[in-house]
């Protein structure tokens, strides 16, 4: 009981603090301190050739070549399929259900390539050797990169959405492509690593829409 009567009147269980009461804690709170020892500081010296520092540091010369590699052996793959740039507009005048059947077929058909030529490897970027896949995750990127920001200038949406719940949800339905094609790619690589054959889940799925799609038309006709 003492020990409760000495908190209550700490006040840790009161609730309703006065402002006055609150600015008169504060005028008690002592400020923190910084303390430093008296111990000198050590100093280490290294031993360093200068003429060696492009060994340990890439210059920015080098790191675009890093990342013209990767177009380079992308135009190498695509020669060898017969892939021409231009088909990255292949499903522009397609409507949103056809689009997506042929998207899918697309991504299937990178996941499933058998990718045995040379030491060019396919893994990876595949976006770069099926242009028109390049094309729509841009195009994803976009419509979500504009959802944040449309959130980001809107006060009225900032003040109906202030924790940004509505936003994450957005978010999360613009982005669930991009996580379901990273999740088929990883169990296809995984599956090609054990040896596992062809065709994945979007293979499935294609099949499955291009069935329900042709009932569909039947029913129509």
């Amino acid at each position: 009981n003492i020990l409760f009567k000495h908190y209550a009147t700490m006040g840790f269980f009161s609730h309703h603090r006065s402002p006055k009461t609150v600015a008169s804690r504060k005028k008690h709170i002592s400020k923190k301190r910084v303390r430093f020892t008296d111990l000198a500081a050590q100093r280490h010296e290294y031993d360093f050739d200068w003429e060696l520092e492009p060994e340990y540091w890439f210059t920015r010369v080098e790191l675009k070549s890093f990342n013209e590699v990767r177009y380079d052996d992308a135009d190498v793959l695509r020669k060898e399929r017969g892939i021409r740039t231009s088909s990255r507009n292949d499903a522009d005048d397609l409507s949103t259900s056809r689009r997506d059947v042929f998207i899918g077929d697309k991504i299937t058909n990178a996941l499933d390539d058998v990718d045995d030529s040379h030491e060019i490897s396919l893994r990876g970027i595949e976006h770069f050797v099926f242009p028109v896949l390049q094309k729509e995750m841009v195009r994803r990127k976009k419509e979500l990169k504009q959802t944040v920001i449309g959130y980001a200038r809107n006060p009225a949406a900032r003040r109906a959405d202030p924790k940004g719940i509505k936003l994450a949800e957005q978010s999360a339905v613009h982005s669930v492509w991009a996580r379901d094609v990273a999740t088929e790619r990883g169990i296809k690589y995984c599956q090609m690593k054990r040896g596992g054959g062809r065709g994945g889940g979007l293979l499935q799925i294609t099949h499955t829409t291009k069935g329900r799609r042709g009932l569909m038309m039947e029913d129509d006709a």
